[in-house]
């Protein structure tokens, strides 16, 4: 599947979390904030919810505003806990170091947000992390999101140290702010603006260095949820949907084209012309499903070729043992039995 377009990146919506808790300290209610912005919290149920891009940029707009803090990206930061990032805030906690925590961000960086990324360069003892909007339009890159951003990294770098650990240097592409000092003062660091891109320098010994807490287990493992999360997001497709549809189907026999576009709430022209556009077709899905399927079932030592002819939704056994030959140039007993 393509990226997303620039009107429909997301981030984490657990990424609200530190604002509102930022907002109770300086006084304010934060759902009040949030439904001023569009933002329903009712959601937050839901643990696969993401907030647009653009949303969240008026938010932090929004807080910059009532507050009056230029530096409320930077105070939200510093509310943060790294069960906001899901897995991804768990594995860099259990990283052996706390560059091997900035890979994962540097590798996981569209699970957090899709319209970033960001990139890792050595260069002469020092490790510059390169933060990019990507491809989003002016309007949406608030400072106070570059400032939340930045202020995110140099708090999971603190937390995963459990010490003090500071950038070498900061630059920011924000424009500059009335009181820089406030930012040299929050970062702990000398900081730059208006700069061609937004970078966080650190010494390379001081973050390569080996961490009591590190569990190359527990960060294997928090990756692998990560990485499902992200695989399964990313991937998101009408053909996706399509291939659900036809398995859930399947075993009350063949469903038609008009069945599935209703079952997705589209109209039958609508389900073709995506399918189109994502260069697949409607008969191709459902062989492909039913060979997929039938491969899966007859590894599966405790199904019958007769069950499995009547999940792929054959009626009779014999249809599906010629349809399987045709596919893969074998019997079904024979594919079983050689696997």
């Amino acid at each position: 599947m393509s990226a997303p377009s620039e009107t429909d990146h997301s981030l984490l919506a657990t990424l609200v979390l530190p604002v509102a808790q930022a907002l109770r300290h300086q006084g304010w209610e934060p759902l009040a904030v949030f439904e001023q912005v569009g933002l329903d919290m009712a959601r937050a149920a839901n643990p696969d919810w993401r907030v647009p891009r653009r949303t969240f940029a008026a938010l932090l707009a929004r807080c910059v505003e009532l507050s009056g803090d230029e530096a409320f990206g930077l105070a939200a930061a510093e509310q943060l806990q790294p069960q906001a990032l899901h897995a991804l805030g768990l594995a860099w906690l259990a990283s052996d170091t706390v560059y091997d925590g900035l890979r994962r961000m540097a590798r996981f960086m569209r699970f957090v947000s899709t319209g970033a990324t960001l990139r890792l360069v050595e260069e002469e003892g020092f490790v510059r992390a390169i933060l990019r909007a990507g491809a989003l339009p002016r309007d949406v890159v608030e400072p106070a999101s570059q400032d939340y951003a930045v202020g995110v990294l140099v708090r999971m770098c603190q937390l995963t140290l459990g010490e003090f650990l500071a950038p070498s240097g900061v630059e920011l592409a924000r424009p500059a702010p009335q009181d820089p000092e406030r930012w040299e003062y929050m970062l702990s660091s000398r900081v730059q603006f208006d700069c061609p891109q937004t970078r966080i320098t650190w010494p390379l010994a001081e973050i390569a260095e080996p961490l009591a807490t590190g569990d190359p287990v527990l960060a294997r493992i928090n990756d692998e949820q990560a990485q499902a999360y992200l695989d399964s997001f990313l991937d998101h497709s009408t053909t996706r949907d399509v291939v659900d549809c036809i398995v859930q189907a399947l075993p009350d026999g063949v469903p038609g084209q008009s069945a599935i576009a209703s079952a997705l709430h589209m109209s039958q022209r609508s389900l073709q012309r995506k399918l189109r556009q994502e260069g697949a077709s409607f008969s191709d899905l459902v062989q492909d499903t039913r060979l997929a399927l039938a491969r899966k079932y007859l590894r599966e030592q405790r199904r019958s070729v007769l069950e499995t002819a009547y999940l792929l939704g054959f009626s009779e056994p014999s249809t599906f043992s010629r349809a399987f030959k045709r596919w893969t140039g074998s019997a079904p007993a024979d594919f079983r039995d050689a696997g």
